[in-house]
């Protein structure tokens, strides 16, 4: 983690007026709102440009130069509480505002693909074949992006991944997002970005899906090593991290099933003409319920431990509005 200036966020928000950037709000402000349409998201948010995102923005950008390399800030989350429109609209805002460019890399786009999962679920574990938890990332491709975006330059371009969750596979490299350097700020953005890994006792089932498929501890032990070792190695490349915190973990639910009712309504504008052609994997009430249970155990990890371990800290109420931001003091 990088040192940081001890300041409050009143005083953020207080330093975005005294520059020039405070007479870009209009259009600011018009191009969040066809951000948010764009990622089918409350529109309303835009209300938040002068006291949230901007703020951010300018704090960002002050830390991002002058650098030889990008500036790497990880934002992790519960399931279904922002964290992807949070980062892109920031992203827009540092680009607009500051001259930033600064490119979202979501850890979900990294998932193996499912013939790699099915060889986990046959050579470590079945539980593997379901995306989301440590372990089903491609920790090699995410390591060789990031190398790349650092040493890209002036008009050269590249690819990122990008994965289909309403097909469970990863799409094909020409419908990659294209990116040209050189890059700013990387916003690394996914539930589990940054998490540690846990030291309390593995031995005791935490849901129903566990005493059932993982009888014997393999997969969350497995799952802890990862955390331990590979994962650990990618998270220390992390220079500033964020954790959004949700009011308790009752509503994880509720923003994942709203999330994958989204999903489910703008199929056609994902897809188009070839909807179907493809095999879908939108998720059911109950199906969702039980893909959750794979989260529970390192979800209400990361609500205890990651408020402690973080450069800023978002709380959030049910609504998922940003109530409060925190810089903790010990950074």
């Amino acid at each position: 983690m990088m040192n940081i200036q001890a300041l409050t966020w009143n005083q953020l928000q207080q330093s975005v007026f005294t520059t020039d950037q405070a007479s870009l709000i209009p259009r600011l402000r018009f191009d969040v709102e066809q951000t948010l349409k764009s990622l089918y998201a409350d529109v309303s948010l835009s209300d938040h440009l002068e006291d949230l995102y901007l703020p951010f923005a300018h704090w960002i950008a002050q830390l991002a130069q002058p650098r030889s390399h990008p500036l790497v800030i990880g934002m992790g989350g519960v399931q279904g509480c922002g964290k992807t429109v949070f980062t892109t609209v920031l992203s827009h805002v540092l680009y607009k505002a500051y001259d930033k460019k600064t490119i979202v890399l979501s850890i979900d786009d990294f998932y193996k693909t499912r013939v790699e999962r099915e060889h986990m679920a046959r050579d470590v574990h079945p539980m593997f074949m379901t995306r989301g938890v440590p372990g089903t990332h491609d920790l090699a491709l995410i390591n060789n992006i990031l190398d790349r975006l650092a040493d890209l330059k002036a008009g050269e371009v590249m690819r990122l991944p990008c994965f289909d969750k309403s097909t469970d596979e990863r799409r094909h490299v020409k419908d990659w997002q294209e990116v040209e350097g050189p890059i700013d700020v990387i916003l690394f953005e996914g539930w589990c970005v940054g998490m540690p890994e846990q030291k309390q006792s593995l031995v005791d089932p935490i849901n129903q899906l566990e005493k059932d498929l993982d009888i014997e501890g393999v997969w969350r032990q497995q799952v802890n090593q990862y955390l331990e070792e590979d994962y650990k190695q990618l998270f220390a490349r992390i220079e500033l991290m964020l954790w959004m915190q949700a009011p308790n973990y009752d509503v994880v639910y509720d923003w994942r099933n709203k999330q994958e009712r989204l999903l489910e309504e703008h199929l056609l504008d994902i897809h188009g003409d070839g909807l179907n052609k493809i095999d879908l994997t939108v998720m059911s009430d109950d199906e969702l319920k039980s893909f959750m249970q794979y989260y529970e155990r390192l979800t209400k990890h990361m609500m205890s431990v990651m408020p402690d371990k973080v450069d800023v800290l978002l709380k959030l109420d049910e609504q998922q509005t940003v109530t409060k931001v925190q810089f903790p003091t010990h950074h």
